[in-house]
């Protein structure tokens, strides 16, 4: 696939660059199942994103996801992007991006994407060149501020006050939608309990991902219990493990970041569930 696209970029004048970010660029964590992200770099990047018959030339398109840049192109991800799999599986994440996007960088440094890793496949007119190395360093994850601490730990607790309601109405389709929320501020929680860990702040990835090797054994081995079957009890028992859990790393993250508890509002949450329901 990586062939096709070169070939493709050497006879079209809108692409001057390609550049390859990723795992498959850093050359860590690289299977059979590895996708390909691949900015094409140039001065016909509206063009391309205003049509996409370019990334159908390159094979037999299965699904494409667009994303659209929201106009001020200033860094990832704001240029427009396309998703795209191939027959087959393989997945490509294409990224169009005008030449300033590589000049802000050489006068004011890479942006986090590129700083991870990269490669340039392709560099017609030497601009890429002069990008400065990459350190290949895990990225810095800025810690928590307290209103963000304090909305997550909000928004996690008015979601969980409202599963039992819609398990009591056998609406379970509802109460498992409001866990899967749930679910987004724990992930938030966990990682957030992950990067401040004193003696080894962990690299937490994205959505998710290796969260068996950042976690600590038995917080991994809680996490299995947070996931149910399209059952009420089932629903309830995975949503006292959400509670828990959370309860558990949202104390820690506020004891380590000095940040006033909100064990009071878990507690009168937990109270109204075990009162109404």
């Amino acid at each position: 696939m990586l062939a096709k696209i070169l070939k493709w970029v050497g006879k079209d004048p809108r692409v001057t660059g390609v550049v390859q970010t990723g795992s498959r660029a850093r050359g860590l964590r690289v299977d059979q199942y590895s996708d390909l992200d691949i900015e094409l770099i140039g001065p016909g990047w509206k063009e391309l994103a205003a049509e996409d018959s370019w990334f159908h030339v390159l094979g037999d398109v299965m699904v494409a996801l667009p994303f659209e840049s929201d106009g001020s192109p200033d860094a990832d991800p704001s240029w427009p992007t396309r998703l795209v799999v191939y027959a087959g599986g393989r997945k490509v994440d294409f990224t169009v991006a005008g030449e300033e996007r590589i000049t802000r960088m050489i006068s004011g440094g890479l942006d986090p994407l590129y700083d991870h890793g990269f490669i340039v496949h392709c560099d017609k007119t030497e601009l890429l060149r002069r990008l400065p190395p990459a350190r290949v360093a895990p990225p810095v994850h800025p810690l928590p501020r307290e209103e963000e601490y304090r909305r997550t730990v909000t928004e996690f607790w008015f979601e969980a006050s409202q599963v039992p309601v819609y398990v009591a109405r056998d609406d379970l389709w509802v109460a498992q939608f409001r866990q899967n929320t749930m679910r987004e501020m724990l992930l938030r929680m966990l990682e957030w309990f992950a990067q401040t860990d004193p003696d080894d702040p962990r690299e937490t990835w994205h959505i998710g991902h290796h969260m068996k090797e950042w976690l600590p054994e038995d917080y991994w081995r809680r996490v299995a219990g947070t996931f149910g079957r399209l059952d009420a009890e089932d629903v309830m028992t995975a949503h006292q493990a959400s509670m828990d859990l959370f309860e558990a790393a949202s104390r820690e993250v506020a004891r380590r970041l000095s940040f006033p508890g909100q064990a009071q509002l878990g507690d009168r949450v937990r109270a109204a569930i075990t009162e109404n329901f």
